[in-house]
């Protein structure tokens, strides 16, 4: 039975991963900061008790994510879906055009915040967790980064801690792929495109399903030659 570990699985995109794959028959590792709050994804346990395991997960506290490990004791994961992350606030952002571009204006704690969950988070969990991905059969690892990291698309003033965090993550997801490849590791950060999520906004472009759906598609066709690799989820090959 294939399985999935999944961060940040209780809300938007992480929590329609879990949907779709417990469809699927999949074994899914559901991880987040309160299970107890997570309405919808305890829903979903009442379907799929024998296919869904929630874990209490804070991707920035290591103590939580060693706990997890130890409790998965070895257990086999054939993909390892790094979604967690935090966002500068929606509805005053770069999308909407009226985020405030002025550095002097600009919130560093929150910078290092979301710097510490997106970038140091994910080399955390990936560590943590590498020798499960190479026990399984699928062996791949997927950041979650977006669109407006690439360097090459954008020329915007704005946004700069989500983006920045992103285009670091968008790096570590080339040293890691490095660092596994001879384990035979797949490693790629894949888009999931303006999303109406609670992080996303009201006013995105695309439904969480079919973001989801077009991120599985290109998943399902990567190879081990895909490894270290930038995508968007409607299967567009992106630039760094």
């Amino acid at each position: 039975m294939p399985s999935i570990l999944i961060t940040g699985a209780n809300r938007g995109i992480g929590l329609e991963f879990a949907r779709q794959y417990l469809a699927d028959g999949w074994r899914v590792y559901a991880c987040c900061r309160a299970p107890g709050k997570a309405d919808l994804l305890n829903r979903l346990a009442v379907d799929f008790n024998d296919l869904l395991s929630i874990y209490r997960m804070d991707v920035r506290d290591g103590d939580e994510v060693t706990a997890v490990a130890k409790a998965l004791n070895g257990a086999p994961i054939d993909i390892l879906f790094n979604n967690a992350g935090i966002v500068d606030s929606y509805g005053t952002g770069v999308f909407e055009g009226k985020d405030d571009p002025d550095l002097k204006n600009y919130d560093l704690n929150l910078w290092l915040k979301i710097f510490d969950t997106n970038v140091l988070s994910q080399g955390r969990v990936t560590g943590e967790f590498s020798d499960n991905v190479v026990a399984s059969e699928r062996k791949m690892v997927v950041m979650i980064s977006s669109g407006i990291a690439s360097i090459a698309n954008t020329w915007q003033a704005g946004r700069y801690a989500y983006r920045t965090s992103k285009a670091a993550l968008n790096m570590l997801t080339r040293g890691i792929g490095a660092w596994l490849e001879p384990r035979g590791v797949t490693v790629i950060a894949i888009a999931p495109g303006w999303t109406r999520t609670e992080l996303g906004g009201p006013n995105a472009h695309n439904s969480v399903e079919e973001s989801v759906s077009g991120m599985r598609k290109v998943l399902a066709g990567l190879t081990f030659k895909d490894t270290g690799s930038y995508w968007n989820f409607d299967g567009e090959r992106l630039p760094w």
